[in-house]
This record gives structure tokens, C-alpha cells and sequence, in this order.
């Protein structure tokens, strides 16, 4: 079964944010455990990234803001608060952009009061001046402000062909990782015991069937992988994308930067 049949959400990303000098030049031992792939210069101009690909579609994305940027425009970018090496987000997609509207309906229904916007167009650049399109919705209060990135995934969806913005099958290659990582596993999220109810209720809403604990199913871009990871919405002392688990063997712990640390399970 690939992921023409599952009509849920698919995992598309995860977000770690690292500084532009970083960025430039990753510390060498990843060479060892991890194959790193080219990215690119975002539409807007305030950050750049380079991505590691997972042969069920999913992956990771080294992100920074570019130097010499604008304070102002940084603080008002929607990562540009976040803590520098840690995981800030997370992105779903599905299997085609028109499913999206009856999962902000659900959402709606929900009772959080929290709603999903339209997809806004986004883009990137890729290295070899391949211009890629998308779009993204983000989750909102229904006051107006931005629910913290993180908390609830984030939405992205190709305008352009995504084997152009994630080449995984194009070049399987660079989905050969010597730590023995595959794909997805599961994430772990952390949030304070007053926000976990109504986060929860969000989570129900975008996962069908559902069901009776904090934890959820997803799918994988990839066509033919059979792959179902699984997202925890756990109860803690503050918000935290608390851990990231790969799918591989043997089962192992790595360290992505100084401080992330990233395991790797068969299960």
C-alpha cells in the first residue's frame, strides 16, 4: 500500500533551525552518519537551507536565516524567534492540495477555537537556478494570532512537481545514510497540560478516523512505501518538539548538531 491510498495526512518535513555560518559549513562527522543535500534561497530572501532525504519521501530541512539580514524582518518572520539547533516545526501535506479545505472545515468544527488559512504561495530557488513553487497554511487563533510553530503542523503544498523540491527517487543516493536512517518514524510533542485538551481537539480533527489517546497516525509521501509514523501529543512543563525518531537500524542515537540529538529505531 503507498500513499495513494491513505487519505490522511502525509508527513512531508521537519524544520531545524541553525545559524547561517552553520549552514555553510556543517560539522564534518555528519559526513559519517548522515548524506546532506543541496537546498537553496527561499522567494522571499531571509533564509536558506539545505535538506537531508529519506527514501519514503520525508526529510529533513537545515534551515537559516541569511547574514546580514534586516533584524526587524527576521522578528517578524515566523521562525524568527525560535531557538537556533532545535527542531521549530513540522509540515504535513496530502495527496492533492483540494483535500486541504475539508480539513480546515473539520478544523473549524473542532471547537479549539483555532482555524487553518488558505495556503499562501511560497517558493524557493534551488542551487542549479531551478525555480520551485508551493504554498503553506499555518494554524491561527481565532483571535487574529499565530498559534506557536511547532505546537500543530504547518501545511505545504506543490505548485511545482515535488520530485523537484525533494528528488529522493530522482537521486536515491543521497537517501542512502550510513547511520541506517530510512524514513520517518514518529515526533514527539510537548506542551503545557492547560493547552494539551485543546491542542488535542485540532489534532482529532485533522487525523480520521479518531482516536481515544494523544496519539496519531500519518503516512509518507513515497508511493510505495507502507510506512505509518505517529504523532504524541505529550503533557510537560513547556512547549517542545521533544524528539524526533527515525526509521532504521541498528537502533541508535545520533547527534545532528551540538545538543540535537535524533534517534533511530526499527520499530
Amino acid at each position: 500500500m503507498g500513499n495513494e491510498t491513505v487519505s490522511g495526512p502525509l508527513l512531508d518535513h521537519v524544520v531545524v533551525l541553525v545559524s547561517h555560518a552553520t549552514l555553510v559549513q556543517l560539522p564534518s562527522r555528519l559526513q559519517h552518519v548522515l548524506v546532506i543535500s543541496p537546498g537553496g534561497t527561499h522567494a522571499d530572501g531571509a533564509t536558506t537551507n539545505k535538506l537531508i532525504l529519506f527514501e519514503d519521501g520525508f526529510y529533513i530541512e537545515l534551515i537559516a536565516f541569511v547574514d546580514g539580514l534586516d533584524p526587524e524582518l527576521r522578528k517578524n518572520h515566523r521562525w524568527g524567534r525560535e531557538k537556533e539547533n532545535t527542531v521549530i516545526d513540522w509540515a504535513y501535506t496530502l495527496g492533492h492540495e483540494e483535500q486541504f479545505e475539508a480539513v480546515r472545515e473539520r478544523v473549524r468544527r473542532a471547537g479549539a477555537s483555532i482555524h487553518y488559512g488558505p495556503p499562501e504561495p511560497g517558493g524557493r530557488t534551488r542551487d542549479d537556478g531551478t525555480v520551485l513553487k508551493w504554498a503553506v497554511a499555518t494554524a491561527q487563533h481565532d483571535g487574529g494570532s499565530a498559534v506557536q510553530p511547532g505546537k500543530l503542523p504547518f501545511w505545504c503544498f506543490d505548485r511545482t512537481p515535488r520530485h523537484l523540491r525533494v528528488p529522493y527517487e530522482q537521486d536515491p543516493l543521497r537517501t542512502r545514510h550510513p547511520c541506517g536512517a530510512r524514513g520517518i518514524s514518529a515526533i514527539r510533542v510537548v506542551v503545557p497540560a492547560g493547552e494539551q485538551k485543546v491542542l488535542g481537539q485540532v489534532y482529532h480533527a485533522i487525523h480520521e478516523p479518531k482516536v481515544p489517546i494523544n496519539l496519531w497516525r500519518f503516512g509518507v509521501p513515497s508511493k510505495t512505501s507502507t510506512s505509518r509514523g505517529s504523532v504524541v501529543l505529550l503533557r510537560g512543563n513547556e512547549f517542545a518538539i521533544h524528539e524526533v525518531i527515525l526509521l532504521g537500524s541498528p537502533d541508535r542515537t545520533i547527534e545532528l548538531l551540538p545538543g540535537l540529538y535524533i534517534r533511530i529505531s526499527p520499530y
